[in-house]
């Protein structure tokens, strides 16, 4: 039998701290290296064509840094073999989407990083709108080739609510149009209850938990040195993490967050300050979520 590739794969969620936790694994530890960029999109394409807009953008910077590098990235950080030598890959990559090359991406990558990293992982934030129909139909297949350690990571339903909903106005002229400030934009949304598929936390954990080995993470612990929560992923994946990347969203700092190398995603999301009125509000229109967390956890980490 061949050996199976060690393969994490992120599951979300977006504006929880995907990236810095990416940056620990392959940054700050050397535990996993993720290949050409953290979220390649590649299963969501597979499922629905909606993802081509979010890769259409990075195959084009991809393919333009490969003809003329414009970044010299630090080793371990993004990809540690120069783009100009894997203008090939990268073209499949973004070729028509199909689980084997999927599997075909990710072994090929282990077998080049092996020596000097432990697993390799897709962070694809995307991963976390599967269906478990869908990963019912990929399960199989998927184990036949890896031997899969599945990350999931929350924070604080209501501020992770309103970083993407912040973000989200500010790449909206419409919405920019429509609503004055982020804060405004934040409590209409809520009004209206048709929440983002990033704020239901315990279906997409359900889903990944019934086909594999799943870790759920509380961002706040996790920074925060609550619960064993670093020993506890270091067991998950046999593998001993020595420190954390920093994190932006911990403490929460809102607009005075620290502008930490690599973590722009983070410290450009938020553009105003929630007061403690807003955060009312929004656990008030969100306790579905924050029941639902109790209810499958036992315990409530943001309240």
């Amino acid at each position: 039998m061949l050996d199976k590739t060690p393969l994490i794969i992120g599951a979300g969620h977006g504006w929880c701290a995907t990236s810095p936790l990416h940056l620990t694994l392959q940054c700050a530890n050397n535990c996993s290296h993720t290949g050409l960029l953290k979220e390649d999109h590649l299963l969501y394409n597979l499922y629905s064509d909606e993802a081509w807009e979010w890769r259409k953008p990075w195959y084009d910077r991809l393919v333009g840094d490969s003809m003329t590098p414009k970044w010299k990235y630090p080793y371990g950080y993004q990809n540690q073999y120069g783009y100009h030598n894997n203008l090939e890959e990268i073209k499949e990559l973004f070729g028509p989407p199909t689980l084997d090359l999927y599997i075909k991406y990710y072994t090929r990558h282990y077998k080049r990083v092996k020596d000097k990293f432990t697993y390799v992982h897709d962070f694809s934030n995307s991963n976390a709108f599967l269906p478990r129909s869908f990963l019912q139909k990929i399960a199989p297949k998927l184990k036949k080739h890896f031997r899969i350690k599945v990350l999931m990571i929350f924070r604080d339903p209501t501020r992770r609510l309103y970083s993407e909903l912040s973000h989200k106005w500010q790449n909206s002229k419409e919405l920019r149009q429509d609503f004055v400030t982020t804060r405004e934009y934040f409590r209409s949304y809520l009004k209206k209850g048709n929440f983002t598929r990033n704020c239901d936390y315990i279906s997409t954990f359900k889903s990944y938990n019934s086909l594999f080995s799943t870790i759920s993470l509380v961002s706040e612990d996790l920074w925060g040195g609550k619960n064993e929560s670093l020993e506890n992923l270091s067991k998950f994946l046999d593998f001993k993490l020595e420190k954390l990347w920093p994190n932006c969203y911990y403490p929460e700092m809102g607009t005075k967050a620290p502008k930490y190398e690599y973590l722009q995603d983070q410290w450009h999301s938020d553009l105003e300050d929630l007061t403690e009125d807003d955060l009312a509000f929004g656990r008030k229109h969100l306790e579905k979520y924050y029941s639902d967390w109790y209810k499958c956890f036992g315990s409530m980490p943001w309240m």
